[in-house]
């Protein structure tokens, strides 16, 4: 009976041969003199893209692996995978201990206007945010996307089919744009419900809340803490 390969998936060796380096005080460049590999293949493992076995060697003989093959071994991977899977419930329960009032939201990478149209078709409410890091060119045209966004949601189900067609293809422009900044666009879609404080019928009514956020492209997430209460 043919049985799966467990691997090592190309974000969690990112995080750990980032990890290795930084523990070792070693620059990108360092780490790849060590390992006999251009600077930019080490840039690529850190930054989650798929590598090859060559690859994985190299960078296993330049952090002083006895086994070369220590980053394509079962054990080794399933201890990896237990370390993150241990850290991170320690990070959801201290983020739970410090935000009481706050819920983590997983995230995704936008991949195309197609995404931020559907938030608008099925968002009731928006939280929307540009990270302070982010360039001033690039804040002011988050913002203009923003505006665009916050607008559409009102309308979009009385806008003719060419309309929105016209409006996923402008979202587009605009996460390209914003992209050439070296930022990364992340979002969601959550349901719940929320009761108004003046509202004389008490009863929660449902909707959906979209996320959108834009951060530095290093900058990898999963997920983001939401305000359990929408305001």
């Amino acid at each position: 009976m043919a049985t799966a390969t467990l691997m090592l998936s190309p974000n969690l060796l990112a995080f750990w041969v980032k990890a290795l380096r930084t523990a070792s005080n070693w620059s990108q460049e360092a780490l790849a003199a060590s390992a006999n590999v251009n600077v930019r293949t080490v840039q690529r493992v850190e930054t989650g893209q798929p590598t090859t076995v060559t690859t994985r060697r190299a960078l296993a003989r330049g952090f002083g692996y006895d086994n070369v093959d220590i980053f394509d071994d079962p054990t080794f991977i399933q201890t990896v995978q237990g370390m993150i899977a241990d850290a991170r419930k320690a990070d959801k329960e201290t983020l739970a201990e410090q935000f009481p009032d706050h819920v983590p939201v997983p995230v995704s990478i936008v991949e195309s206007g197609s995404e931020l149209a559907r938030m608008v078709d099925e968002a009731g409410a928006t939280l929307l945010h540009c990270d302070d890091e982010a360039p001033q060119e690039a804040q002011e045209l988050a913002a203009g996307m923003f505006d665009l966004m916050r607008d559409l949601v009102d309308v979009w189900d009385d806008i003719s089919f060419t309309e929105r067609r016209r409006y996923r293809e402008e979202l587009e422009r605009l996460k390209n744009e914003l992209e050439s900044f070296d930022l990364r666009l992340f979002w969601a879609l959550r349901s719940t419900k929320m009761v108004g404080a003046n509202w004389p019928d008490k009863s929660p009514m449902p909707i959906t809340i979209g996320y959108l956020t834009i951060v530095p492209k290093e900058r990898e997430l999963r997920e983001i803490l939401a305000p359990k209460q929408l305001m």
